[in-house]
């Protein structure tokens, strides 16, 4: 029987083995959907009110006030028209609230078996209980995360089992902080070795290595002083070097189809902006000041935002036996983290299946630092080649 793989719950998720039996719930967070509903709702009554007002008193407010007004009314949309998406806007987020707050799983480890219980948001729940001798290892691996036009990289430890349904979620969060310490952690508690989704498939680590400097590991390689010399690398970042320095940096913006669609939000925003400042007057009969200020600001902001993750570039600066992490953001670096050498645990290329798209991943046991998630994957091998040589200087 073939099973398929439900993809886990939820931004935040954390199973505490530290005292055994152990049991939580991954669900979807109850803040988001408890704002998602109170929004439906708002935008359901607002939008009911307009498709009835004219019905209940033969003419709107709005009509009344545009009347006595010198200026002729025009909009693009109807008062019934524009009513009626906001009534669907908001039955569909209260739909869709409701629709994820029921769907839930309650995993739960008794030191020897894992069960879980997935309900779905309609049909019998999914339940199971494995052994953990059964689970091939303890998994790490990035989810990209959509949510409109902001976009997030999802830290997902996981066991992982041959049996897509029975892969069972360990933690979860958004925040790259400790997540290599808790891999590693798991990893030793269930005797089981720590692997993860690289360029190359699935790859599986030795805790032992995990626990090295990344520099001992790489000098046990004994890579020839020149091991690069003969490979070459795509234009789509440069390095740089003065003096004790070297720098690699993307030489320009990459497009794909995550960079168009900040290039249409652009587009179709920046119109609205025009066409709304230029009917100003217009939009000044039918909403307060306050409410086409606030309009204003949220398409401006939505604009820079995309434009900040359309241009948004990584920097490395070799330097002092240090890796420093730069972005560049509207010809503007700022400094995002700094690792020693000493510190670097590891430097993995990691594969996220929704975006088809590979990164450099810089680990410490305290930190996950993602670099290039727009490069090809031939120029991401090159670079960790490339900082591997560095740090073994």
């Amino acid at each position: 029987m073939k099973h398929s793989f439900r993809e886990h719950y939820g931004q935040k998720f954390y199973l505490n083995t530290d005292t055994v039996p152990a049991k939580s719930t991954n669900r979807f967070s109850p803040l988001i959907l408890f704002f998602g509903f109170i929004f439906g709702v708002l935008f359901f009554v607002c939008g009911f009110y307009l498709l009835t007002s004219g019905t209940l008193s033969g003419t709107t407010d709005l009509d009344t006030i545009a009347s006595g007004s010198m200026i002729k009314p025009y909009t693009l949309v109807s008062t019934e028209t524009f009513g009626m998406i906001l009534l669907i806007l908001g039955a569909g987020l209260i739909l869709a609230s409701t629709f994820f707050d029921l769907r839930f799983k309650v995993i739960s480890f008794d030191g020897i078996n894992i069960s879980v219980q997935d309900f779905p948001f309609l049909g019998h729940a999914h339940t199971f209980e494995e052994k953990l001798a059964n689970y091939k290892g303890v998994r790490l691996r990035l989810k990209f995360c959509q949510y409109g036009i902001f976009t997030k990289n999802k830290f997902i430890i996981e066991l992982y089992h041959e049996d897509p349904s029975k892969i069972v979620p360990l933690y979860i969060s958004t925040s790259p902080k400790k997540v290599r310490n808790l891999w590693r952690k798991y990893a030793v508690e269930f005797c089981l070795p720590p692997i993860h989704i690289s360029d190359k498939g699935m790859v599986s680590h030795s805790v032992q290595d995990m626990e090295k400097s990344y520099v001992d590991v790489v000098k046990s390689w004994h890579l020839p002083p020149n091991f690069l010399s003969n490979k070459t690398h795509s234009q789509d970042f440069i390095v740089k070097q003065k003096k004790d320095k070297k720098m690699i940096k993307m030489r320009h913006p990459i497009y794909d189809f995550y960079s168009n669609l900040n290039v249409a939000v652009i587009v179709l925003m920046g119109a609205l902006f025009c066409y709304a400042a230029y009917n100003h007057n217009i939009l000044m009969l039918y909403l307060p000041t306050y409410l086409i200020l606030a309009f204003y600001t949220v398409l401006i902001v939505l604009v820079i935002f995309a434009y900040i993750n359309l241009t948004m570039r990584d920097i490395l600066l070799i330097h002092n036996g240090k890796i420093i992490v730069f972005r560049k953001i509207l010809g503007i670096s700022y400094q995002d983290n700094i690792i020693p050498y000493t510190k670097l645990k590891g430097i993995d290329i990691s594969y996220t299946p929704t975006t088809d798209r590979y990164a450099i991943n810089l680990l410490t046991n305290k930190n996950v630092v993602v670099v290039f998630n727009k490069l090809h994957v031939d120029d991401l091998r090159w670079i960790r080649g490339f900082l591997a040589g560095e740090i073994t200087q």
